[in-house]
């Protein structure tokens, strides 16, 4: 969907009056009014409740966007662009970049997209996306845009757009998520399901020989060129292409966020998954080392204790080696998948049996060990609340379905479709033996979910990390060796504590749930445009009926209050 059309016409910039939507030429010379400029480089699609000033800094990119024309035209061989169209912007969970669409003089669209403070170090993060793409394209054969070109296409060359860039061809089809609830028929939705199917095990065909991101060879330091991309048996022409690229550091927003940017942090690559996983809180050891007990700006409240959180990282740095699987194991082999496997990223056919057309967003993809996937894509993952996924097949419908109304038997029928995709798909992943010894490791979760407690506990809180290290020693004794003593050392008091925070914390959850419930709002609340206002009046009553006593925190819709993106 396309969130606004701008023209390089003065004249014409000064006659919008739409918020949302205008469609204008481009094939007058002139600069945009400095007004509609701004527009291309700020966020646009909604409005945050609190931190606003900071939350659009962190999603603002100033740019030429006639050198990004002239750049385009040069690259695909035409004379000019008709239209210069920004398409809409993410929800607050997803505004990493501004994208473009550009048509051409001979009729040809092409997809620009720069990215914003908020994803990371600008050349890196577009390098690593470049450099995955083109590997997705030409050594596992996926249905990716082609990139066109590049900010660092012409290394040496001064980049006269003024911001990082790629330029890419225009994906065919329409999202699965347009489609995903009205296809009926098992014919149609089956080949997606497959081909999502054959998309993962390309990922899981080849083992690389590091931990981290995919840059090209060129991109990475000398010594990081030294290193073979892959490990293992790999074919001559697999081996000749992946010549081209190496493996470098990781680009993954929540190890750059913030002033971490700036911070001489270990970001890989890594050898190892135990050396990956020391990576994190070693890291995290140096942030708390930064800040004083004090410091509370966009940190969940009530703030933890520094000398809780030290002991916390010090046991998990010693426990790691002892509960991480075998190196040389399949489930820990450096695996290249892609970040989401969403609706919203893979386009499908318009009409008629939902081919795969092309796979979209691959923006800090990572090489990371086999277990940390070991899930249904986000795409076929069931969320509604209609139908039981307890047992092996979803349901059953309601008894009493015959006797609900037309609608009510529809919506009921659907979700058992939507119901009975998740369910296949791991019926499907569960003949997998490598997928089902990852899904089986006892302590898969924690494995899955431990470098992100770990990277996010200063900001969000030591429960999720405490939580994760208390099952952790709970099941030692099927994780460890015999002869190895669970490093993870909690007393009495401590646990009873822990157990007090948690559930207090558990309230806390509860009680801003109620309130992003009420507020109609997104995280970090964002809003629409058009909501703005009423919610704004609405907060001052709801923070009369906050309770501090009982969520144990300050109302949390207040400017240097808690938020994901900015702490």
């Amino acid at each position: 969907m396309l969130l606004r059309t701008f023209s390089r016409s003065k004249a014409l910039a000064s006659s919008i009056s739409s918020r949302n939507q205008s469609t204008l030429s481009t094939s007058n010379s002139n600069a945009l009014h400095s007004e509609e400029m701004e527009k291309l480089f700020r966020y646009t699609r909604g409005r945050w409740l609190y931190n606003e000033r900071e939350q659009n800094e962190i999603r603002y990119i100033r740019f030429n966007s006639e050198e990004l024309v002239r750049v385009t035209c040069e690259a695909t061989g035409t004379r000019s662009c008709t239209l210069f169209t920004k398409l809409e912007e993410g929800y607050a969970l997803g505004s990493y970049n501004k994208a473009f669409c550009l048509t051409l003089d001979d009729s040809s669209r092409v997809i620009a997209r720069l990215p914003c403070p908020l994803a990371g170090p600008s050349y890196e993060v577009t390098a690593s996306e470049v450099a995955t793409l083109q590997f997705a394209r030409e050594v596992l054969r996926l249905p990716v845009p082609r990139v066109i070109t590049w900010s660092g296409a012409k290394r040496n060359h001064l980049n006269r757009v003024g911001a990082d860039y790629i330029i890419m061809e225009e994906v065919p089809g329409v999202r699965l998520g347009h489609r995903w609830t009205k296809l009926e028929h098992a014919s149609d939705v089956r080949p997606i399901m497959y081909t999502l199917m054959d998309v993962e095990s390309k990922f899981e065909s080849l083992r690389f020989s590091r931990i981290g991101s995919l840059y090209f060879k060129e991109d990475v330091s000398a010594e990081l060129q030294a290193v073979p991309l892959l490990s293992g048996d790999v074919d001559i022409h697999t081996r000749e292409f992946s010549e081209r690229y190496r493996v470098g550091p990781l680009i993954n927003p929540q190890w750059w966020r913030g002033e971490r940017i700036h911070m001489a942090l270990d970001r890989g690559p890594w050898d190892d998954a135990s050396s990956f996983f020391i990576a994190a809180a070693k890291n995290a050891q140096l942030v708390l080392a930064q800040h004083s007990s004090s410091s509370s700006l966009y940190r969940r409240k009530p703030t933890h204790d520094h000398a809780v959180h030290s002991k916390l990282l010090s046991m998990y740095i010693a426990s790691v080696p002892h509960f991480m699987p075998p190196n040389e194991s399949d489930t820990c082999a450096p695996t290249l998948w892609h970040p989401d496997l969403s609706l919203g990223n893979l386009f499908v056919s318009a009409s008629g049996p939902a081919n795969l057309q092309g796979i979209i967003d691959w923006q800090h993809a990572a090489i990371l060990p086999y277990f940390s996937f070991a899930t249904v894509p986000p795409a076929l993952i069931y969320d509604g609340d209609k139908i039981s996924m307890e047992g092996p097949l979803p349901g059953p419908l309601p008894s009493n379905l015959e006797e609900l109304s037309t609608d009510e038997q529809a919506e009921y029928r659907l979700q058992l479709r939507l119901a009975n995709r998740h369910k296949w798909y791991q019926a499907k992943a569960g003949l997998n033996a490598r997928r089902r010894a990852a899904s089986s490791l006892p302590h898969i979760e924690e494995l899955m979910m431990l470098p992100t407690y770990v990277t996010r506990a200063w900001a969000d809180g030591i429960f999720d990390l405490r939580e994760a290290l208390v099952r952790i020693r709970t099941n030692w004794s099927a994780l460890a060796s015999s002869d190895t003593t669970c490093p993870i050392k909690l007393s009495a008091e401590e646990m009873m504590e822990h157990e007090k925070q948690l559930e207090n914390f558990r309230c806390y959850e509860a009680a801003v749930a109620a309130v992003y419930s009420a507020l109609h709002c997104e995280g970090d609340g964002w809003v629409p445009h058009e909501n703005y206002d009423v919610v704004r009046e609405l907060i001052r009553s709801l923070e009369e009926t906050w309770d501090e006593v009982v969520t144990g925190t300050p109302f949390p819709f207040k400017d240097g209050e808690y938020s994901y993106f900015l702490s």
